[in-house]
């Protein structure tokens, strides 16, 4: 008879954690303790789901990994096409009024995924050309994603897919040259918005003297004129009534040409050589055909003619540019940026600039956790989550954290970092003590997934971090989030069991 082990330890970090979440969510306002009820059933939920995943052979995951990876990506799919906007992302699909956040599941279904091919290729993923095809699964829901669009989720994909790599043997320099790739594709189109966002005030300026409605039409929709201007052909069809008398405005065609011209005339007389090489779209596909053919034949040289080193090395220099222009191209060709999204990161360097906008968020957030000191204004006595309308948006989900602070001080925070980091050090000692590749793989992915949701939601809640909308695992409120986690610590609880079994 086998004796099932149990890692007790790791069900008491994610335990302990989450009721402390769901304890900071029932004390946080009258409307808390309706979450809070809501939190527990999801939490009992998400306990069956993880005992079904711990009781489960993680190899029959690996099976049905390719099944996996497809239903999600399906998922993802009918979530564009028929899914609710919450909060300007459609990211949720509704099923008889419960809501179901299908990149929830397309995280961990990545994860397996990619564990399965790594271990099958474990032998030749030291070779550059074997990371293509890992990385081209980790792109197409990262694309699906992000278009949502729902950043935060679509960035954390890249450092998973690293460490995956890494961990699958991969070659470091070359991992780096991937982190360099999925920066520069994110800096790319995020640096073109801010520079539109920033002239908006100059444009309205502009238009004056000339054509003062236009000019009204514009300062009332601000950076969002950008939207309607780029893509007037979304909008045809529509009765200007029902978009307003501003976007009704804006989306007249002589308006249009005369924003575009008054833009235009704006970035010349400001120059930034950056910006106009970046946002030249010929430019572009000239620099990714260049380096793509200089890669081509010095991999060719390399391969038939001369086997020295730094043949090899600048072929891979070649690749990294050639990949980095040809993300950063496909992001912003693919993604149109929501107005908050580019706000956030201006917001990010300077919140004192928008007091009352976007950096309201992260001025209340650092407000609201430093309130508490040392020990906290004591349970359920917090002032910033009180009242119909809350000093602090989204208290009891991406600023949990913050809400911790202000009813339990210093000291609660300390505690939840303890047994939330004290879950990634399970997780851990899981990965390096798996008994073969897959698992390994399979572990160290979610324990990456772990502490990333972890680090960047409270880096944002202490200002860190811009704002992203990442919830705090096993703390913060929402159903997906908190079943498909306790399916992640069921596939580790697994792992660790299986190590001592020959099954």
């Amino acid at each position: 008879m086998t004796t099932v082990r149990i890692d007790w330890s790791m069900i008491f970090f994610a335990l302990a954690a989450s009721f402390v979440g769901i304890l900071t969510i029932y004390g946080g306002s009258p409307a808390g303790v309706v979450l809070a009820k809501k939190q527990f059933l999801w939490l009992m939920i998400g306990l069956i789901v993880m005992f079904a995943f711990a009781f489960v052979n993680y190899q029959t995951l690996g099976s049905f990994a390719a099944i996996i990876y497809g239903v999600g990506i399906v998922l993802l799919l009918i979530t564009l096409a028929i899914g609710t906007e919450v909060k300007g992302a459609k990211a949720w699909l509704r099923i008889k009024g419960m809501g179901f956040q299908p990149a929830e599941f397309m995280k961990l279904g990545l994860i397996i995924a990619l564990s399965k091919y790594l271990s099958i290729r474990e032998k030749k993923i030291a070779n550059i050309n074997e990371i293509f095809v890992p990385f081209m699964i980790a792109f197409f829901p990262m694309i699906l994603i992000a278009v949502q669009p729902d950043l935060g989720y679509a960035i954390m994909i890249i450092p998973i897919l690293i460490v995956l790599l890494f961990l699958a043997g991969a070659n470091a320099n070359i991992l780096l040259g991937f982190v360099i790739v999925g920066f520069f594709s994110l800096f790319v189109p995020m640096f073109l918005e801010y520079h539109k966002y920033i002239i908006v005030d100059d444009i309205v300026a502009a238009l004056r003297t000339g054509n003062y409605k236009l000019s009204d039409a514009v300062h009332i929709l601000g950076f969002e004129s950008w939207r309607y201007v780029d893509h007037p052909s979304d909008f045809a069809g529509i009765k200007p009534e029902a978009l307003g008398w501003a976007k009704a405005t804006l989306l007249k065609p002589e308006n249009i040409d005369l924003f575009k011209k008054t833009a235009e005339f704006i970035f010349d007389e400001n120059k930034s050589y950056l910006r106009d090489f970046l946002a030249n779209d010929k430019a572009m596909i000239i620099m990714i055909v260049v380096f793509g053919v200089i890669y081509g034949i010095s991999t060719f040289f390399y391969f038939y003619y001369y086997k020295v080193d730094i043949l090899k090395n600048f072929g891979i220099f070649t690749l990294i540019i050639a990949l980095a222009f040809t993300a950063s191209f496909s992001l912003r060709k693919t993604i149109s940026f929501k107005p908050h999204q580019v706000i956030r990161i201006v917001s990010f360097a300077n919140p004192d600039k928008f007091p009352k906008g976007a950096g309201y968020q992260l001025r209340h957030s650092i407000i609201t956790i430093g309130s508490g000191q040392i020990l906290g204004k004591g349970f359920g006595q917090g002032d910033m989550t009180k009242g119909d309308i809350s000093f602090l948006p989204e208290w009891y989900n991406d600023f949990i954290f913050s809400v911790i602070g202000e009813q339990f001080g210093m000291f609660g925070c300390t505690v939840v970092l303890i047994l939330l980091f004290g879950l990634v050090g399970r997780g851990m000692s899981i990965t390096w003590r798996s008994k073969d590749k897959f698992g390994m793989l399979l572990a160290g992915g979610i324990t990456a997934m772990l502490f990333l949701h972890i680090a960047i939601n409270t880096g944002i809640a202490m200002g860190l971090l811009p704002v992203t909308g990442i919830p705090l695992v096993l703390v913060s409120y929402g159903g997906s989030s908190i079943v498909f986690t306790y399916a992640g610590i069921g596939i580790l609880l697994n792992i660790y069991m299986r190590r001592f079994t020959n099954i």
